[in-house]
């Protein structure tokens, strides 16, 4: 007999084992492309997302003057030189145009680069953002772009890194589904493997007394399995193109999906069963003696129990020391293969243990069952005699159901902390952000449909060593009813308990509720200071001695040349502007009307001066008009404190000129014309700026608390002096700190420090408490401090201060959030503003190709168990009939012999699942929230034990799985007690 057609009579023996090593290659095959091509889909809307937003692609914009005509080509093709060098090989469109210069003739020539969002890939996301961090440097060292220096706008650099690095966190994660799916595929082919290779010992001995030689066995192994393997990968790869075309992917890229994954597959399957049938062969032809106590096969076993434990506790710890396989690295972060490997490993350890253990138990359970009547023992025994054959099914399922809880899982927590993860983002469940002024009053809000309350918000965003951080100002009062926790309250009342207590303004003047209007009696000086005189004075008041205006437009007088200059000083004004605060902490500026300066004393020189202001001190009343004030809680109108007063001098040119001026009283006047007389000199007044030449111009009049003496020197443009209530903004404000930042700062809490504010300046803080987190915030790095103290540190900080651009609007339980964002966009009319729900998520989805993966992997582990478990099934039916035949001759009937080989299977399979269960379980709760949160880059959530759970996701897998290992013992029973029933048992007795 030919050897071909040896091989074929051979394989023809075991077909129905074979197509079942041919149907777990497709399925292996046909997931594992499928993983692939779901991953790289949902990459491809991760950088779809992240370089987009509203549909709009990210850019960045480089404008500098047009470069004469003979030279403006140059200057074009320079530019362009620079971005291709920058930014190749990232596919990209650049779009020149040219802007007029409405001041002047020469024009502005504008570059706007975009990304080709649909041909971007991740690797080019990183060059995306390094290209646009070194654009402008490149351009402004290039004479030949350049002239007169250049500017560059757009975010494409924060857009491109932000999702450079959701990919790089998701390709991490995603290997660990990947790696799960890779093992139990090979543990499925192997075990399958064994099993063909058990129902072959028999032949090949009785072949190896014939004369075959060990490498005749194996060559002929490896003709088999490789038409097996090559059968089987094909139409696992047919299978996953199929599912990868419906879901939209086009046909070119189909085969760089494929092939590495459906060539990976086949030859590791070849190799797995090559390598079995080979050592198979060597055993025989070199007549080893078979270990018939089973004594090298226990301890052969519990070695690699040992060793595949001891691996997976390593990998673990490497995985846990980072929450992710993504490595923190000066670069950026790497994936670590030891770390991504330890699910897998966690799994194998949990197998090779259930397979240990199988042997005592089943020995157990058949002495417990001995006592008792009926089949049960029968089956016990068969099991605690079959080990090696029963553990195929063991492991299958094992690992089948961790997989599952283990995808399960991570869907679950994926999805619970990026809830979580939006909420923390929003602060509340409705953020209204104004990209310019303020969001409208709060009370509007407030009073909206659904609405619980609202409360406004400033949001300072700053760098401290290269680490982005956010300062959240709210008022404290507030922080309660509107902020968001991690999940839900989680947190919020802590942090609103911490930052409870006494406002900066305790101190303050106030207004009445209700007050529409107000009068200053004031007493004013302004002049211009003869130097020379106040030199030689030694009794000169704060401020100098004045000069006289006939000696400075003398044509003989020291300032003659400055004639020009002062005639222009007569004709302007002096500008007062006194800074209210509500009760929340906001500010806001009133105007004073003018002084007008009248250096001559001349009353009668043409000009219109209600409120002059000269050498002479002059008493006066400045009127304004006061805004209505926030109301209460309570609906009651809200009251103004009076917070700081601000004075601006017009600019001197050459010449020190001084303002002397003295609040000597305040009347407010109400909605219904009633007067008030509000005592604004029982409060203690200073400069609001530690700085010694501000202390030198400022002088407290007798009998007036609220007074100055201010100073513009000689060539300084117009100057503003602001006076605040002593001590108010000069505190330590209270804190509280995510624990991120507080590392980073290394302070912990009762201690103090600074954070560096985005709009200049930096904040001291006492730090009150330490969280996990700062609603409202999307940084790691964050702080939340009261509204009030914030914007006091301001007044006292700078000149301009932010107001609180942000409306946070918490929702009644039950209501509908997305309704009362589409309210408050209403509310705000035609105030551009961005509103953003803790219903929903910025930036990319980071954890859609992990999802993609650990589905897939969980289905098609579920399938390779099933598949493995009916190769059992077969295997036992065809091999044990002669047992059948044995049992039905000493009166066992056909439906006790069913019975008892589905007792068999059931018991197995079940007590594996429990087993794959738990390690499952257990492996998610060490594992999952880490994986989950990886994934939320640029989001300050960090995952609680709780969120490790399997949700209603584990159905579709699991149910997959129970149902069909129930279906494979029906069918089980229903085969043996039809081979029981057939007659053929008498043939098996002669």
């Amino acid at each position: 007999m030919s050897r071909g057609r040896l091989l074929a009579r051979r394989s023809g023996a075991r077909r129905g084992l074979l197509v079942l090593v041919a149907l777990l290659v497709a399925t292996v095959a046909a997931a594992l492309g499928t993983a692939v091509g779901a991953v790289r889909a949902a990459e491809a809307d991760v950088v779809h997302d992240g370089l987009t937003r509203g549909g709009v692609p990210a850019e960045v914009q480089v404008t500098t003057r047009l470069a004469p005509e003979a030279d403006a080509a140059a200057q074009d093709a320079a530019l362009r030189a620079d971005v291709d060098a920058l930014f190749a090989p990232a596919p990209y469109d650049l779009v020149r145009e040219e802007v007029p210069d409405d001041d002047s003739d020469d024009p502005f020539v504008r570059w706007t680069l975009t990304p080709d969002v649909a041909a971007t890939g991740t690797a080019d996301l990183a060059v995306l953002a390094a290209g646009s961090d070194a654009l402008l440097d490149t351009v402004l060292a290039d004479d030949a772009v350049a002239v007169r220096g250049a500017t560059m706008t757009g975010d494409l650099a924060e857009r491109a890194a932000a999702a450079a690095a959701a990919a790089a966190a998701a390709k991490a994660v995603a290997l660990v589904p990947m790696l799960v799916l890779a093992l139990a595929g090979a543990v499925a082919v192997a075990q399958v493997a064994r099993l063909l290779a058990a129902t072959r010992a028999g032949e090949v001995h009785l072949l190896v007394s014939r004369g075959a030689s060990a490498g005749q066995l194996t060559a002929s192994a490896a003709s088999e399995a490789a038409l097996v393997v090559v059968g089987g990968a094909a139409v696992g790869a047919g299978a996953a193109a199929a599912v990868l075309a419906a879901q939209g992917a086009s046909a070119g890229s189909l085969a760089g999906m494929l092939a590495p994954s459906v060539v990976a597959t086949a030859l590791g399957a070849l190799l797995l069963l090559v390598a079995v049938g080979g050592l198979q062969a060597r055993a025989a032809a070199g007549l080893r003696v078979t270990d018939r106590s089973g004594r090298a096969r226990r301890a052969a076993t519990w070695g690699t129990v040992v060793l595949v434990a001891v691996a997976a506790g390593i990998t673990t710890w490497l995985l846990r020391r980072y929450g992710s396989p993504l490595v923190p690295t000066p670069d950026g972060g790497q994936t670590d293969p030891a770390a991504a490997a330890a699910p897998a490993l966690v799994l194998a350890a949990a197998a090779v243990g259930a397979v240990a253990l199988l042997g005592p138990l089943s020995r157990a359970w058949a002495a417990l069952t001995a006592r008792r009547p009926g089949t049960r023992v029968l089956a016990a025994r068969q099991v605690a005699r079959r080990l090696a054959v029963t553990a195929v099914p063991v492991v299958l399922v094992v690992v089948a159901a961790g997989s599952v809880v283990l995808a399960s899982a991570y869907t679950g927590t994926g999805q619970h902390l990026r809830e979580a993860a939006a909420g923390v983002a929003a602060g509340s469940d409705v953020r209204v952000v104004a990209t310019e002024g303020t969001p409208g009053p709060v009370a509007t809000y407030a009073a909206l449909p659904g609405a619980a309350d609202a409360a406004p918000a400033r949001v300072s965003e700053a760098v401290v060593d290269g680490v982005p951080l956010s300062t959240t100002g709210l008022p404290p009062d507030r922080v309660a009813s509107v902020a968001r926790g991690p999940h839900g309250q989680q947190g919020v009342d802590e942090i609103a308990a911490a930052l409870d207590g006494p406002g900066p303004y305790a101190d303050n003047p106030r207004l009445p509720a209700g007050s529409t209007g107000l009068v200053l009696h004031v007493t004013g000086q302004y002049y211009v200071v003869d130097e020379a005189a106040t030199a030689e004075s030694s009794t000169a008041g704060v401020g100098g001695e004045p000069a006289s205006w006939d000696s400075l437009v003398a044509e003989d007088g020291p300032m003659a040349s400055d004639r020009g200059p002062l005639l222009a000083l007569e004709g302007s004004t002096v500008g007062i502007t006194l800074w209210l605060s509500d009760p929340d902490g906001q500010r806001v500026p009133v105007d004073v009307e003018d002084l007008d300066v009248d250096l001559d004393g001349d009353l009668d020189g043409g000009l219109d001066r209600a409120r002059p202001v000269g050498p002479e001190e002059r008493t006066l009343e400045l009127r304004a008009e006061v805004p209505p004030a926030p109301a209460g809680a309570d609906g009651d109108p809200g009251e103004w404190t009076v917070v700081a007063l601000d004075t601006q001098l017009p600019s001197s040119r050459s010449t020190l000129t001084t303002l002397r001026l003295s609040v000597d009283g305040v009347v407010v006047t109400a909605d219904d014309g009633a007067t008030t007389q509000v005592d604004v000199a029982g409060a203690d007044w200073a400069p609001a700026r530690d700085d010694p030449r501000a202390d030198a111009v400022y002088g407290a009049r007798q009998g007036s608390g609220l007074s100055l003496a201010t100073q513009v020197d000689h060539e300084a443009m117009p100057s503003s002096f602001r006076v605040m209530v002593a001590g108010s903004g000069r505190q330590p404000a209270r804190a509280v700190l995510s624990q991120d930042l507080a590392r980073l700062l290394d302070v912990t809490t009762g201690g103090t420090t600074e954070v560096p504010l985005g709009e200049g300046g930096r904040l001291s803080v006492q730090v009150v408490d330490v969280v996990d987190v700062v609603p409202g915030s999307l940084h790691r790095d964050a702080a939340m401090v009261r509204l009030d103290e914030l914007q006091a540190a301001s007044l006292r900080l700078a000149t301009v201060v932010p107001g609180a651009a942000e409306t946070w609007v918490r929702a009644v339980p039950g209501a509908d959030v997305d309704r009362l964002a589409a309210a408050a966009q209403d509310a705000a009319g035609t105030a551009p503003v961005q509103v953003t729900t803790s219903t929903g998520s910025e930036g990319s989805d980071a954890a859609g190709p992990v999802r993609q993966a650990f589905a897939v992997a969980a289905l098609a582990a579920a399938a390779l168990a099933l598949v493995g478990v009916g190769a059992v099934s077969v295997a036992g039916v065809r091999e044990r009939r002669g047992e059948v035949a044995v049992l039905r001759a000493v009166g066992l009937p056909p439906r006790a012999q069913g019975a008892s080989r589905a007792t068999e299977l059931a018991v197995v399979t079940a007590a594996a699942l429990v087993a794959g269960l738990l390690a499952g379980w257990a492996l998610a709760a060490a594992t999952v929230p880490g994986l989950a949160a990886a994934t939320l880059t640029g989001f300050a959530v960090v995952p609680t034990p709780d969120t490790a759970y399997a949700p209603a996701a584990a159905l579709v897998p699991g149910g997959l799985l129970v149902a069909g290992l129930a279906a494979v013992a029906l069918v089980v029973r229903a085969a043996v007690a039809a081979q029981a029933r057939d007659g053929g048992y008498r043939e098996e007795v002669r």
